[in-house]
This record gives structure tokens, C-alpha cells and sequence, in this order.
């Protein structure tokens, strides 16, 4: 008996360890099959064709070296459980919320269900989410996540935000360094952007003290508080 051409399983979004033993089989991410599990929540549809390469699939977003980056004042890991509360907090916090998008706090279920599919994300090549430890104490100070909207560019995008009592040290800056150094030297980025709004003068200070120059002007790409759009400068350093 002949096995067939093609052959799918379908996973739960939060089961990361299932996916990672698929992709070590060589299984590819296919996409989302909608209500299609016991209690119609969403699945993922993995694949493999029988003429498919041996060994494990690719993929884009590799894990971090050693399970985290540091530079002995920060570390930089995968969200966990017990940065929830850290990340709801940081989250709802007015001038981050100001520059949110969309500009409101998620509730609490949208947080849960965040760091619940944040491996498969990870996994599937979509969106490396983290966050920012202090090195000495542990405590959670911010979270920061590379979006890879465009791999056929090999562009990502950066979005960041460190709690107050962490602010001015200078975490955010070191955070978009070592993260942007993932991207060249492990994803193979070949370009990594931010955008901040034009009246957010600590996250362009920022950016700029990571390596970032301005690369132009976007005119209300942002969604307003009030229903209003915002202009963002547009940040970018290259590999190089």
C-alpha cells in the first residue's frame, strides 16, 4: 500500500510543543483552518508532501540563542506566564495606549489569548514577541516584539515600551539593539524599521541612540485616540 501524496495535521494554536515536533518532521504551516476543532476553535493546518525535502522545515524566525539575548544589564526573552501581569499593566498605561494600535487597552482575555498563541506565532514566522527583564533583579520592565510583515523584503518592524520605573536607564535603547542584531545575524533581516509618532520625541531619541536614521515621513498611518489619524517618522537601519 502506496502512502498517500499528501499528508495534514491540524493543531491548537497554543500547543507550540506539537508544532515544533511537526516542523522537525518537516511539516510546513499551511494557514488557519477556522472553527475546525472538537470545540470549533481555530486551527493550524500543517502539511507535508511526499516529494518535500528531508529533515525539518525551514524557518524564519529562529528561537534565540541559548533561549534569550543579554548584554548583562538586560535580558531579552519569550513572554512567559508570569510577565502577564507586567504586560497588562505597561499596556494600559495612557501614553502607551496613545500610540497603540488600535489606541486602546486590549482587556485581559485579549492579553491571555496573546501570550497563549505568542510560540505559534513565533513559530509560524509572523511575530517575535518578548520581553524585557532587568538583568539583576529579574523584575518584568517592558516587552518589545519583531513583526516580520514582509519576508519577501526581509523587513521586520519593531514596536517597544518600557514600564516607568525602568524608564531613563536606557533599557529600551539596549533592548533595540540586541533584538536588532538577532534580525541581521540569526533571521538574516536585511532591513529592520520602527515607526513613532512625530510628537514622541523619547522613542525617536531612542531609536536614534540604537543606530536608527530617519527614513522618511508617514502621514496618518497611525490611529488617533479620538477617531483622528497620526502622522509617524519612520525609523530604519540596514544590514550592512
Amino acid at each position: 500500500m502506496t502512502s498517500p501524496y499528501r499528508s495534514e495535521i491540524r493543531l491548537r494554536l497554543d500547543d507550540a510543543a506539537a508544532q515544533r515536533d511537526v516542523i522537525a518532521l518537516g511539516y510546513r504551516r499551511e494557514g488557519i483552518a477556522r472553527g475546525a476543532g472538537p470545540d470549533r476553535e481555530d486551527m493550524v493546518v500543517w502539511a507535508r508532501l511526499e516529494d518535500d525535502p528531508e529533515g525539518p522545515a525551514p524557518r524564519v524566525l529562529p528561537d534565540l540563542p541559548g533561549g534569550e539575548l543579554t548584554d548583562g544589564v538586560i535580558r531579552v526573552r519569550p513572554l512567559h506566564p508570569d510577565d502577564l501581569a507586567g504586560w497588562i499593566e505597561l499596556r494600559s498605561l495612557p501614553e502607551v495606549v496613545a500610540t497603540s494600535v488600535p489606541p486602546a487597552a486590549p482587556p485581559r482575555e485579549e492579553v491571555e489569548r496573546h501570550f497563549a498563541y505568542a510560540e505559534s506565532r513565533w513559530l509560524a514566522g509572523e511575530m517575535a514577541a518578548m520581553s524585557i527583564l532587568d538583568a539583576r533583579s529579574g523584575r518584568f520592565a517592558g516587552q518589545i516584539a519583531l513583526y516580520y510583515f514582509q519576508p519577501h523584503l526581509r523587513e521586520g518592524m519593531l514596536g517597544y515600551g518600557v514600564l516607568p520605573a525602568f524608564r531613563g536607564r536606557g533599557y529600551a535603547r539596549r533592548a533595540v539593539q540586541l533584538v536588532t542584531k538577532w534580525a541581521f545575524n540569526e533571521a538574516r533581516l536585511q532591513r529592520v524599521v520602527a515607526g513613532s509618532a512625530v510628537d514622541n520625541l523619547a522613542s525617536q531619541k531612542t531609536l536614534q541612540a540604537a543606530g536608527f536614521e530617519i527614513e522618511g515621513k508617514q502621514l496618518g498611518i497611525l490611529p488617533g485616540p479620538n477617531g483622528g489619524r497620526i502622522d509617524a517618522v519612520l525609523y530604519v537601519r540596514r544590514r550592512l
